[in-house]
């Protein structure tokens, strides 16, 4: 068995087709294909359903693909760490990013930063609910994350350094019957703007007003800030945001004014979340602690 034969299967895998795989491997097709041949004929079972039309994994192929890419990621590991011991580091950075990052947040700095110290290392951003980037820290799909954390516990093996802790603040039309300060008793019967489900912030706010027993009525649930800012000045609703976004959301929305929010413990947490053991890879641990380094800390 070739460690060349491991990469064809996984990148036929990955592809589903035998042509984009070998272009993407630089190697020509009949010779990838003779090489999956062989390595059908060495495990002894069929690796690929083939048709005219597609291909797909059989039940074979399914079972050990996981296998594969276990022994490629470990070669590229022993690698990777191989560099290190020189002092250099290569490979890549995968991070989860908050929908709603702070406006201290300065990750054009740190990624410039970074990329000035280790050119060798590719950073990719991924964005997404909260919950969903924790689970993928949890099963190393992200190096880490940025996100806002959710009120409840952290999985087991995760844990987070804080950031920065912000008070939220609503957000209206500028012709809002509410003006000023608000208990947050006086606004169960408005209609709210917010993430949906599973983000960080709609979960810190969604507990915020159930620990001062205030029911919430939220009709348009929208994944992007600017959205939120737009419906409110529209008169769609009134968001909860942090503070710092909301007074810029304010000055450019002219139609959209702050609301304080009073009797209700609506603040946010900002952190890095990471496995307790710390990233794996010597690119990821070097992201990490030029990351804590530059980022904020309360």
């Amino acid at each position: 068995m070739e460690l060349r034969q491991l990469r064809y299967f996984r990148a036929i895998a990955q592809t589903g087709s035998f042509s984009t795989a070998a272009a993407g491997e630089f190697v020509v097709q009949s010779a990838l294909s003779q090489q999956i041949r062989k390595l059908e004929e060495e495990l002894g079972v069929k690796l690929f359903e083939r048709t005219t039309r597609s291909v797909r994994l059989t039940r074979a192929g399914s079972q050990l693909l996981p296998l594969a890419e276990r022994v490629l990621n470990d070669l590229d590991l022993l690698g990777a760490e191989a560099d290190a011991l020189r002092g250099v580091v290569r490979g890549n950075v995968t991070v989860g990013m908050m929908e709603c990052p702070p406006l201290t947040l300065d990750m054009a700095t740190l990624l410039s930063d970074f990329h000035t110290r280790h050119p060798g290392v590719e950073v990719a951003l991924r964005s997404g609910g909260s919950d969903h980037m924790i689970e993928d820290v949890r099963l190393a799909k992200l190096d880490l994350a940025i996100l806002g954390l959710p009120p409840k516990p952290l999985p087991g093996r995760l844990c987070a350094r804080t950031l920065l802790v912000e008070d939220l603040v609503g957000l209206v039309h500028v012709d809002h019957p509410l003006t000023g300060s608000v208990p947050a008793s006086e606004l169960a019967g408005e209609r709210f703007i917010d993430f949906p489900p599973g983000y960080g912030l709609r979960e810190q706010v969604d507990h915020g007003f159930a620990q001062a027993g205030v029911a919430r009525r939220v009709v348009f649930e929208v994944v992007r800030v600017e959205e939120m800012v737009r419906f409110a000045a529209r008169g769609l609703g009134m968001t909860v945001l942090p503070r710092s976004i909301a007074r810029s959301a304010s000055r450019r929305a002219p139609r959209s004014r702050v609301l304080e929010i009073t009797g209700a413990d609506l603040r946010r947490t900002v952190a890095l979340v990471h496995r307790q053991d710390g990233p794996e890879s010597p690119a990821a641990r070097a992201f990490f602690e030029r990351a804590a380094d530059l980022l904020p800390a309360p």
